[in-house]
C-alpha cells in the first residue's frame, strides 16, 4: 500500500461517516498555543474543546502535519535508528464535538483496521485506562475481543498535550509484529518494548488541567483520535520499519551515493535515514513559513538542517546535497499536500542560503570542538564546559544538541546547566515579550470568548455590549472614572492588532446622544489606547475618562478617524510595495513578517542577494508610486480557500487561514488580508522610503511611509536642503559637489594635523626620554598626558620609542574625561619574559577600563581620568621591581 492510498482510504472512511473533511493547520499553531510547533491533530481544535468557539461541524475528519523534536512526545537520539521514531509525521485524525462517544469510535476503529486494512484480527490487542471500565466493556461484549488482548494502564492511557489544556482517559490498538522483533523475553504485550506497535489512539477528552494541576470538566466530552500514518504504513505492508515505505524510501534513494566514509554499513542506513527525516521536517517547515534563525522555532530548522549536513558529510555527500532532495521530498508528498509544488523553489533557495552560511562556519567550528574534545581527553575531565558549548553556539551557530552528539561520539560529556544559565537571560527576555502580548485571565474564564469585528461593513462606529470587564487582570463588574482597564465586547468598530496592523484607538460610549440604551445611570465614556485579540474576543485596553462601565452595558465604539485612515493607506501601501519587490527584484521574494503604524510602515522581505542598490531602491519606489497614480480601486472578496488561492493572490506561508479568505485587489497586487485598507491607491498620495537594512540571514527591512506622514518627511528633507545650501553658499544641485570638497579638505587639514603632531611628539620624545628612570638593565618611561588622545599618543609613543633603544614606554592620554593607555616593550625585554599586554590588563582596572594586546604593544582604555596617574605608577613597579 501507497502513503496517497493509505491517506486517502483514512478520509473515504470517515466521509462516509458523515464527517467533515478539514483542512490541516500549519506546523505553527495559534499564537496562544503552548506548543512550540503542531504536535497533535487536536491541536487546531483545542479552542473548541474548551467551548471558547463553536465547532466547525459535529464530526471531522484530518491529515493533521506535526512536528516532534522536544520534550515527552520527541526522541531525536532514535529518530532514523528505530523503526518508529521520526520528527516530522502526519497524524490521522476522526474527531466529535459533543456528537459520537466511546461507542461509535471504538466501533469504526475496529472497521477500519480489520475491514479496511484488513490487518489479521488475532494480531490486534487493546489497551484502556485503569479506571475505564466502560472502554473495556464495549472492546470485551460488543466488539468481542478476547478479554486476554486487553490490558490495563495509568499513564500510559492518559493522554495530555501538555502542563495545561484538555486531557482524557484513551483507549489504544496496538499490532503484533512477531516474536523476531521482540525487545527481550519481558517484550509479551503493549508497551513492554518494541514488538507491539501502537496503531490507533482514541482519546475521549473530558477534561481540562488548569495550571494548578486541577482537573475539571469540559463543556462537552469529545473524541480525539491520533493514528501515525508512517506506523499504520509500515504494519500494512508488513515491513517493521517506516523507513522501509515510500514516504522515506525515495527521498533515500534521492540521496548522492556514500562516498570516503569510516561509518560501518549499519551506521551509513542509520545517517541515510536522518537525512530523510530531517529533510522532509525541514521542507514543510519552510513552506509553513519557517526560516533558519538562532532563536525558537528558526532555531529547531536550523537545528535540524545543520544535523542534516553534518551527517551527509560524515557519509562523504558533496557540498550543497540537501538542496538537491527538496524535488524528492515533493515529489513523495505532494499528492497529499499539493500546495509543497507551489513552494519548491523557495525551500530549495532557504536550504542553498542555509547550506552555504553553515559551510562558511562549520570548518572553524568543527576544528574547535575538535580541539575541545582533544583537551577533554587529553585531560581526563572528558568534559566539554557550558562557556565553551556557548561560545560555540554563539560564534559558530553550532546548537547545543549538536555540540553534545557529537562529544558523545568521543565519550565527552557537555556540562548543560552551565549552557543553560548563560542562555537563560535570552530566554528571559523572549518569554517577557511574550507574556506582554498575553493576558493573565484565562480565556475559559469570560463568559464569551468570540468578538465580531464590525469594521469591514459599518465603518468606524457600532454598537455592542459589554460582556466583560478586567482590572489588572481580574475580572470585575464595572469600571469608575480615572480607572485603567479592558472591555471585552460582543460587537465592535475597533480592529484588533493582527498580521502587523496594530490596534485601533477611540472611544467607546455608554448611554447619551441617543446613541444606545445603558444598564448604568449616567453616561460614561471609555478611552481606548490599544485592542488585542483574547483567543477570539477583541480586547480594549484603556481608561474610564467619566462616569461609569458596567458589565451588560449597551455602548457605541467610535474609532479616531483619522488613526484608522493612517493605518489603512499604510496597510495598503505594504500590499503595493510587495507587488513592486516582485516586479523589480524576481518573484522569488517573499514576505517575511511586518508592521503598520500610523506614520510609517515596516516591511520584511526575504532575499538572500544582500543590500539593495540605490537604483534598485529607486526603481521599488517609483514601481510602488506607479500604482498610487494609477488610483485603482480596491475590490475585496470573500472566498473559501481553495478558491482563493486560484485567483493567483499572495498568501503568507505558515499562516492558518480559515474556511473563508478575503481577497483584496489593490491594481496589480492580489493578497489574502484580513486587515483594513484604503478605498483607492490614490489615497495613498506618495510612497517613500525612508530606510533598507538587514535584520537577519538573508532577511532585509524596508521602512515607509505614504499620505501625511510622507508629505511631513519629504517637508522636512525639503527644509534640511535649504538650510544646508543657505549655509553653505550653493545651490541644491550643488550640494554633493559642495560637501565633496570640505571632505577633502577635512581630509587634507586632518593629515597636516598629523604631521604637525608628529612632529610635536618628536619634540617632546627627548624630554621624556631624557627623563627616563633605570634599574639594571631596564629602562622605563612614563607619563600621563593631558589632552592626548589615542592617536596623538601613539605618535607620541613611536617617537619615544624611536629615541629608545631598550626600555618600556607607558603613556596615559587623557581626553575629554577619558582614558587612553599605550605600552610598548623593546624586543631584548620581550625575550626576558617583558609582556606589554600583560602589562596593560594590570593598569586597565585602575581607570575603571580594559585592555591588552601582543608582548611589544598593548592598548586599552578607561573612564575614570582619576586613576591615570596610579596606572603608570602600576606599570613602571612592575617593570622596575
Amino acid at each position: 500500500m501507497k502513503s496517497q492510498e493509505l491517506r486517502q482510504a483514512w478520509i473515504d472512511f470517515f466521509v462516509g461517516k458523515q464527517h467533515k473533511l478539514l483542512p490541516p493547520a500549519s506546523l505553527v499553531p495559534h499564537e496562544m498555543s503552548t506548543t512550540l510547533f503542531t504536535i497533535a491533530g487536536m491541536e487546531q481544535f483545542v479552542p473548541v474543546f474548551l467551548g471558547e468557539q463553536p465547532a466547525p461541524a459535529p464530526r471531522a475528519v484530518t491529515v493533521q502535519r506535526c512536528l516532534r523534536v522536544a520534550g515527552a512526545k520527541s526522541d531525536i537520539e532514535s529518530v532514523g535508528r528505530t523503526g518508529r521514531h521520526g520528527t516530522f509525521l502526519e497524524m490521522l485524525g476522526n474527531f466529535s464535538f459533543g456528537d459520537y462517544y466511546k461507542r461509535e469510535a471504538i466501533a469504526w476503529a475496529w472497521e477500519f483496521v480489520t475491514q479496511v486494512l484488513h490487518l489479521d484480527s488475532a494480531r490486534l490487542y487493546v489497551t484502556v485506562h485503569t479506571g475505564d471500565d466502560e472502554a473495556e466493556r464495549i472492546w470485551i461484549d460488543e466488539i468481542g475481543l478476547d478479554p486476554a488482548r486487553v490490558s490495563r494502564f495509568d499513564e500510559e492511557n492518559f493522554w495530555t498535550m501538555g502542563a495545561t489544556g484538555p486531557c482524557g482517559p484513551c483507549t489504544e490498538i496496538f499490532y503484533d509484529t512477531g516474536s523476531e522483533h521482540a525487545s527481550g523475553p519481558q517484550d509479551t504485550g503493549p508497551n513492554a518494548g518494541d514488538r507491539y506497535v501502537e496503531l490507533w489512539n482514541i482519546v475521549f477528552q473530558q477534561y481540562n488541567r488548569s495550571s494548578d494541576g486541577k482537573l475539571e470538566e469540559l463543556p462537552c466530552k469529545a473524541i480525539d483520535t491520533g493514528a501515525g500514518l508512517e506506523r499504520m504504513l509500515a504494519v500494512c505492508n508488513g515491513v517493521a520499519s517506516m523507513y522501509q515505505t515510500d514516504l522515506f524510501t525515495d527521498v533515500v534513494a534521492a540521496q548522492p551515493p556514500v562516498g570516503r566514509t569510516a561509518l560501518s554499513a549499519q551506521e551509513q542506513t542509520a545517517r541515510r535515514n536522518i537525512i530523510a527525516d530531517h529533510m522532509r521536517a525541514a521542507t514543510f517547515l519552510i513552506n509553513d513559513g519557517v526560516y533558519p534563525s538562532n532563536t525558537d522555532r528558526g532555531f529547531v530548522l536550523r537545528f535540524l538542517i545543520r544535523r542534516a549536513i553534518r551527517n551527509g558529510k560524515l557519509l562523504g555527500y558533496p557540498d550543497g546535497f540537501l538542496a538537491s532532495l527538496v524535488g524528492a521530498v515533493v515529489r513523495s508528498l505532494e499528492t497529499g499536500y499539493p500546495e509543497l509544488r507551489e513552494s519548491e523553489e523557495r525551500i530549495a533557495s532557504a536550504l542553498r542560503h542555509e547550506e552555504q552560511i553553515f559551510d562558511r562556519t562549520l570548518e572553524r567550528g568543527v576544528a574547535m570542538l575538535d580541539r575541545l574534545l582533544d583537551d577533554a581527553l587529553r585531560s581526563g575531565t572528558r568534559s566539554i564546559g557550558g562557556e565553551q558549548a556557548f561560545a560555540l553556539h554563539d560564534t559558530y551557530g553550532f546548537p547545543l544538541e549538536l555540540t553534545r552528539e557529537v562529544a558523545a561520539e568521543r565519550g565527552v560529556a557537555v556540562d548543560v546547566v552551565a549552557f543553560d544559565r548563560l542562555m537563560e537571560e535570552q530566554r528571559e527576555r523572549a518569554r517577557r515579550d511574550a507574556a506582554a502580548k498575553r493576558d493573565v485571565v484565562a480565556l475559559a474564564d469570560l463568559p464569551a470568548t468570540r468578538s465580531e469585528f464590525t469594521g469591514y461593513d459599518e465603518g468606524l462606529e457600532s454598537d455592542g455590549r459589554v460582556l466583560a470587564i478586567l482590572k489588572g487582570g481580574v475580572l470585575t463588574g464595572s469600571l469608575g472614572a480615572r480607572e485603567e482597564g479592558t472591555l471585552v465586547l460582543d460587537r465592535t468598530s475597533f480592529y484588533a492588532e493582527r498580521g502587523g496592523q496594530i490596534g485601533d484607538r477611540g472611544t467607546i460610549t455608554t448611554a447619551g446622544s441617543g446613541q444606545a440604551a445603558s444598564t448604568s445611570s449616567v453616561q460614561a465614556r471609555f478611552d481606548v489606547r490599544d485592542t488585542q485579540y483574547m483567543g477570539e474576543a477583541i480586547a480594549h485596553h484603556g481608561i474610564t475618562v467619566e462616569g461609569r462601565i458596567t458589565v451588560g452595558d449597551c455602548v457605541r465604539t467610535s474609532v479616531s478617524p483619522r488613526w484608522r485612515r493612517e493605518i489603512r493607506r499604510h496597510h495598503t501601501s505594504a500590499h503595493l510595495l510587495q507587488r513592486a519587490l516582485k516586479d523589480v527584484l524576481g518573484e522569488e521574494v517573499n514576505q517575511a513578517g511586518s508592521w503598520v503604524g500610523i506614520d510609517r510602515m515596516r516591511f520584511d522581505f526575504r532575499w538572500p542577494e544582500g543590500a539593495l542598490s540605490n537604483e534598485q531602491k529607486r526603481a521599488v519606489a517609483h514601481r510602488v508610486n506607479e500604482m498610487i497614480r494609477d488610483d485603482s480601486h480596491l475590490v475585496t472578496r470573500v472566498l473559501p480557500l481553495e478558491e482563493a488561492k486560484k485567483t493567483g493572490a499572495i498568501w503568507m506561508a505558515g499562516e492558518n487561514y480559515g474556511e473563508m479568505i478575503r481577497v483584496v485587489t489593490a491594481g496589480p497586487s492580489i493578497e489574502f488580508c484580513g486587515g483594513t485598507h484604503s478605498h483607492s491607491t490614490g489615497e495613498l498620495g506618495m510612497f517613500v522610503i525612508l530606510s533598507e537594512f538587514s535584520i537577519g540571514s538573508g532577511i532585509r527591512r524596508i521602512e515607509s511611509c505614504v499620505s501625511e506622514a510622507a508629505e511631513e518627511y519629504l517637508g522636512k528633507q525639503s527644509d534640511l536642503i535649504g538650510s544646508l545650501s543657505a549655509s553653505l553658499a550653493a545651490s541644491p544641485e550643488e550640494l554633493r559637489e559642495r560637501v565633496e570638497r570640505i571632505q577633502r579638505d577635512v581630509k587634507d587639514l586632518q593629515t597636516s594635523l598629523g604631521q604637525l603632531r608628529a612632529r610635536l611628539a618628536a619634540t617632546e620624545a627627548e624630554s621624556y626620554v631624557e627623563k627616563a628612570e633605570r634599574r639594571g638593565e631596564r629602562a622605563f618611561v612614563g607619563a600621563v598626558v593631558h589632552e592626548a588622545n589615542a592617536e596623538a599618543l601613539r605618535h607620541l609613543g613611536n617617537a619615544i620609542r624611536s629615541r629608545l633603544r631598550s626600555g618600556v614606554v607607558a603613556l596615559a592620554g587623557i581626553d575629554n574625561g577619558s582614558v587612553s593607555l599605550l605600552v610598548t616593550a623593546s624586543d631584548d625585554l620581550v625575550r626576558t619574559g617583558v609582556h606589554a599586554g600583560n602589562l596593560v590588563k594590570l593598569a586597565a582596572p585602575l581607570v575603571c577600563g580594559k585592555g591588552g594586546g601582543q608582548a611589544a604593544q598593548a592598548q586599552g582604555g578607561g573612564s575614570d581620568a582619576a586613576g591615570a596617574d596610579a596606572a603608570v605608577r602600576a606599570i613602571r613597579n612592575a617593570v622596575l621591581a
